[in-house]
């Protein structure tokens, strides 16, 4: 299978960031399959990834450990075709070792909040660069230009300048401070682009096929289906896809509340708070009461203060039985 390197490591980030999709998660594993190199390299990038004190999901281990089959089955035929016993010997041993560490590694501690940290070389760098928060972290980015990115959790940003132009690809949420300058900035979400010259805005792309654009300072332009909106200082730009543009004044003190470990929701129901959950706390929220989705909910998470306080909040309004199984948070009817 021929695949660009910056694909495959793409795809080891968002799965260890529990951010890839099924059909991506698929050409991950046939990557690996077919080049022994790409299974050593994600057993390397696992193996660096908890010694940084991250979880390793279920999906990202049995990978693990396919991973490591291939590696024994290429190294097991390499040693029969030079036929050298104890190389397989050695090689079992090796792979016996990765596995008692994979289980029994270094406690969590903590460490850098993206997956994959970078710094420019100069402002001439025309490499492209990426970063990809997990679940209950954020992260600061400064760029060669003196931009500023604040990235929520669960989110990615690729970053690529050139001497004509700044582009950067993005998903999730991020606050972003653009310096000033010649060269055109923009931001390409999965369904609209964003141009700006020197601005502060809050870009959301957590909801499927809806892009939110709160600007705090400036101009930018957003463009999607062929059509071009101007939003302006205090507005708030609800774009979904393929469908309509909604501008409407931003309430910015709640658009940029996340920064502080805040999320606000205003009657909405257990589908789109759930994933809020998950991405500030690190955890799966599974809603097994079907009855529940369909009440709605307005109030507050707050990081700071945990998750299960959060969850008791809701038993207040009305009643829920919330228990753990494993690493999953389960939420029905009493």
């Amino acid at each position: 299978m021929k695949y660009n390197p910056d694909t495959f490591f793409n795809l080891v980030a968002e799965q260890l960031a529990r951010m890839i999709s099924p059909d991506d998660e698929q050409l991950l594993r046939g990557i690996i399959s077919d080049d022994s190199w790409a299974a050593k390299e994600y057993v390397k990038e696992v193996d660096q990834h908890r010694s940084r004190g991250y979880k390793v999901s279920n999906a990202a281990m049995k990978l693990y450990q396919y991973a490591l089959e291939v590696i024994t089955a290429e190294q097991a035929r390499r040693a029969h075709r030079i036929g050298i016993m104890r190389i397989a010997a050695a090689i079992l041993l090796m792979i016996i070792s990765s596995i008692c560490y994979f289980h029994y590694g270094p406690p969590t501690f903590g460490g850098k909040n993206s997956s994959l940290a970078f710094s420019f070389a100069n402002r001439e760098d025309t490499a492209v660069h990426t970063v990809i928060t997990f679940r209950g972290k954020e992260d600061s980015v400064s760029l060669p230009d003196g931009s500023t990115v604040r990235i929520n959790a669960a989110s990615s940003l690729q970053v690529r300048f050139s001497k004509t132009d700044r582009k950067v690809s993005f998903k999730g949420e991020a606050y972003f401070r653009v310096a000033p300058g010649r060269r055109p900035f923009v931001i390409n979400t999965p369904y609209a682009a964003i141009e700006v010259l020197g601005t502060e805005f809050n870009v959301n792309t957590y909801d499927s096929g809806v892009t939110k654009i709160s600007l705090v300072k400036g101009k930018i332009r957003v463009r999607a289906m062929g059509k071009d909106v101007i939003v302006r200082a205090g507005e708030e730009l609800v774009y979904t896809h393929g469908s309509t543009f909604q501008l409407r004044a931003c309430t910015c003190n709640v658009a940029l509340a996340w920064q502080h470990g805040v999320c606000h929701f205003f009657n909405e129901d257990l589908n789109a708070i759930a994933p809020r959950l998950e991405r500030l706390f690190d955890t799966c929220v599974v809603v097994d009461d079907v009855r529940l989705l369909d009440k709605r909910y307005t109030g507050l998470i707050d990081k700071s203060t945990g998750l299960m306080a959060n969850i008791n909040n809701i038993p207040a309004i009305t009643k829920l039985d919330c228990h753990f199984s494993g690493d999953t948070l389960h939420i029905t009817s009493k």
